[in-house]
């Protein structure tokens, strides 16, 4: 089964593009592709939040992201120059918290973000019975969905100092494990060309969400 690019489900969620197009959508949505409604009831969670966040203002270590990547073409080595700050898509801890939830039980943050045709889709769980943080994700191109983004570099910078680096595995995912650092960012090297900025809620306000 033909699945769809992320890019046109986020212009069905909202509402743009050629109608021919929008009808053979839904009807890929009604021969039962669960995989495909997954990824437009996300995809109509962000265009809501948009439209009732069109007045927030970015939080402060996003702010802090901005201004700090331009130290980073100091320490970070570029193969052409060319760097991109990813935007964020999605946040869960900007969505409601039900009542009675919170303090219950570690909860996960997840987040989305995208420069240009990359996508990282991120998680950041408190580690039970200690002061570390779980940063895990996976990266992909969002014109193959189906697939993520294997033996991409990673590092983990904190306040500019790499903390530690690796790659993708097969799948496209990464992981590491943050103990008391702040203003983090995730840099990753996409085929030589390109070097993307992910800008990381640092580690107390991941805690802060439990």
């Amino acid at each position: 089964m033909k699945h769809d690019s992320i890019e046109d489900w986020i212009d069905f969620a909202r509402q743009v593009g050629g109608s021919d197009k929008k009808i053979a959508m839904q009807q890929h949505l009604d021969e039962g592709c669960s995989k495909c409604s997954k990824t437009l009831a996300i995809w109509r969670r962000v265009v809501d939040i948009a439209k009732r966040q069109n007045t927030w203002e970015p939080p402060a270590w996003a702010v802090h992201a901005v201004n700090t990547s331009f130290a980073l073409r100091k320490v970070v080595r570029f193969p052409t120059g060319k760097l991109e700050l990813a935007s964020l898509l999605f946040d869960s801890a900007l969505q409601p918290i039900a009542a009675g939830m919170r303090g219950s039980s570690a909860v996960v943050r997840q987040l989305l973000y995208k420069s240009g045709n990359v996508c990282i889709d991120m998680r950041m769980q408190p580690k039970p019975g200690s002061d570390a943080v779980v940063l895990m994700g996976q990266i992909h191109d969002s014109t193959k969905p189906d697939h993520g983004v294997s033996g991409v570099p990673v590092s983990l910078l904190s306040e500019g100092d790499t903390v530690s680096r690796g790659k993708t595995n097969d799948v496209g995912e990464f992981d590491f494990g943050i103990t008391a650092l702040d203003h983090l960012q995730l840099v990753f090297g996409i085929g030589g060309s390109r070097t993307i900025i992910v800008p990381v809620p640092d580690g107390e306000s991941a805690r802060d969400l439990t």
